[in-house]
C-alpha cells in the first residue's frame, strides 16, 4: 500500500501534493487530523513535562512551517513528494497512538514530536 493510500484509508479527500495549492491543502488536513487528537486530550491531567511536550505538538498542529514549505516549493520533484507522503503517513500514524495510548500519553506525544520533525527535515533536505 502506497503513503498515498495509507493516508487516504483517514483522510479520504487528501489531494497529495503534485502541485503548490494541493500540497497545503495536504499539509493543512494532516495537521488538523493531528490536532484533533490532540484536542481530544484532558491537557489538564497531564504531568508538567507532557503538557509542554503537548503544547508543542499542539502549536505544530495549528501552524505550517513556512520555512520547510518554501523551500521544498522552490524543488518539489517526485522524489520529495513521495518522501514529504511518506512522513505524512508517519504523522497519522504517530497521532493514532493517542487513540491506543491508555493513558499514557508521554510516548505517543513524543512520537508526534518526533514525526513532526522528520517531516520537517524531509522539507528543508536539499533536493
Amino acid at each position: 500500500m502506497s503513503a498515498l493510500e495509507v493516508i487516504r484509508a483517514d483522510i479520504p479527500d487528501f489531494p497529495g501534493c503534485e502541485g503548490e495549492m494541493e500540497c497545503r491543502l495536504s499539509d493543512e488536513q494532516v495537521r488538523s487530523y493531528v490536532g484533533e487528537r490532540l484536542a481530544a486530550l484532558d491537557a489538564g491531567q497531564l504531568a508538567p513535562e507532557e503538557k509542554q511536550l503537548y503544547d508543542r505538538v499542539l502549536y505544530r498542529s495549528e501552524f505550517m512551517n513556512q520555512e520547510a514549505f518554501r523551500i521544498f516549493d522552490e524543488n518539489r520533484d517526485e522524489k520529495r513528494i513521495a518522501a514529504v507522503l511518506d512522513a505524512d503517513a508517519a504523522l497519522i500514524a504517530a497521532a493514532k497512538t493517542l487513540d491506543a495510548s491508555g493513558g499514557k500519553t508521554g510516548p505517543a506525544l513524543k512520537a508526534i514530536n518526533d514525526a513532526f520533525d522528520k517531516r520537517d527535515a524531509v522539507m528543508l533536505s536539499p533536493p
